[in-house]
């Protein structure tokens, strides 16, 4: 008896234990999951400052300054980034200022070194519009006890940015999951073994692997095991260390299908063991001391599939991420797709933009065992269950592979 993809969903999730924190250096924090919200302790700018190389004065003095009709002034001071004023504007002067530095007492304003003609000590305004636009005001981007990154957020460029602002140097991060990773099946070799009659190299440890890193996992790579329950037990629990265990290859009802029994042999609690999607309806989950076991299917595009819908929002939620799901977006299709549908179908595409509409098309070679339509994929399409035939044009709903 196959669970619907909702009900398979809502048993994992809530059996998920976010993973711990470690402190990191910063420099080694791309990619991954804050583990804090950041309070800053300070204002940001923490002084007023030029935005741009001009002069530092009084803007009423200047507001009406055109190259017919010209305001002079007196340079009295000149203020490079990292230093401080010496001297405060005064009616009739202006300051020398660099991109940065602190706007001198007495300012209210700062004209561009482009709108100025400089002689010596005297400086000619040519243009005073905008001046007292021209200052980056103290705190105007970030206030004292502000919160400004929160738990949960992936760092990226900007985010790491502003992590060094805020001066944390070993920020708490979560820890990455350990995924393992084996194929199961007799005719499975390692990939740098040559091919004899009825062999296939495994594929699916690789490309699952992609998809946990992409998810913030780590992977261990445990190889392949043969047809063997003993075997592929054994393999299991020489990953002791691993959060999550995923087996391919003998999660269904086949003469040599024995993931089922391996769970039996070392006490893995059985979740379900059929999900009512296509591909990958079989599908075994498990749990064990507080650890999930998934048995996918061998097909690589079965594999993929269940994996998308049901390991990466567990591997998500574990590494402290605050969304576990993709974006989705309502497309067209720009070629029919002709299939009845009776459990839900993903089907692997490709979207794109127009002027007027978000197209998508569905990849060619969309067998459970086929691995090329995966690989220009940068969509699934979401078929409900129990649908006909989709026209072309017809409106459908579109996972987009990218971080939500």
């Amino acid at each position: 008896m196959s669970v619907k993809l909702e009900v398979a969903q809502e048993i994992l999730l809530n059996l998920v234990k976010v993973m711990p924190k470690e402190k990191v250096v910063l420099s080694e924090c791309w990619r991954r999951v804050l583990g804090e919200t950041v309070v800053s302790d300070m204002d940001f700018p923490p002084f007023d400052r030029s935005p741009l190389d001009g002069y530092a004065l009084i803007d009423a003095e200047v507001a009406g300054a055109t190259p017919e009709s010209p305001v002079i002034l007196q340079q009295i001071d000149y203020i490079p980034a990292g230093e401080t004023p010496h001297k405060p504007v005064i009616p009739g002067t202006a300051c020398r200022i660099m991109t940065g530095a602190p706007i001198p007492p007495g300012a209210t304003g700062v004209i561009r070194l482009e709108d100025t003609i400089v002689d010596g000590d005297k400086v000619t305004i040519l243009d005073g519009r905008g001046a007292g636009k021209n200052i980056c005001l103290r705190g105007e981007e970030i206030a004292r006890e502000e919160e400004v990154i929160f738990q949960g957020t992936v760092i990226n460029a900007g985010v790491m940015g502003m992590l060094a602002v805020l001066g944390k140097s070993r920020p708490a991060v979560f820890c990455k999951p350990r995924v393992a990773l084996i194929a199961t099946g007799s005719e499975i070799v390692p990939v740098d073994f040559p091919l004899t009659p009825g062999k296939i190299r495994n594929s699916n440890s690789f490309m699952l692997s992609a998809q946990a890193a992409e998810a913030g996992a780590q992977t261990v790579l445990l190889g392949n095991a043969s047809d063997n329950v003993d075997e592929i037990a054994h393999l299991l629990e020489t990953a002791s260390d691993c959060d999550v265990f995923i087996t391919t290859g003998g999660a269904s009802v086949g003469d040599y299908d024995f993931i089922s029994e391996v769970y039996k042999k070392l006490g893995i609690t059985l979740l379900f063991e059929r999900v009512s999607i296509k591909p990958g309806m079989p599908v075994l989950a498990g749990i064990r001391d507080g650890k999930l076991y998934f048995g996918l299917s061998g097909n690589p595009a079965a594999a993929a599939i269940s994996f998308e819908q049901l390991v990466r929002p567990v591997l998500m939620k574990m590494g402290g991420r605050k969304v576990w799901w993709r974006p989705r977006i309502k497309a067209i299709l720009a070629a029919p797709f002709k299939k009845m549908t009776g459990a839900k179908r993903f089907v692997w595409a490709r979207c794109w933009q127009t002027n007027n509409d978000i197209l998508v098309e569905p990849s060619r070679a969309q067998g459970n065992g086929m691995l090329k339509s995966a690989m220009g994929a940068n969509a699934i399409i979401v078929i409900p269950e129990n649908s006909p035939p989709l026209p072309l044009n017809a409106e459908v709903e579109v996972i987009l592979l990218v971080d939500a």
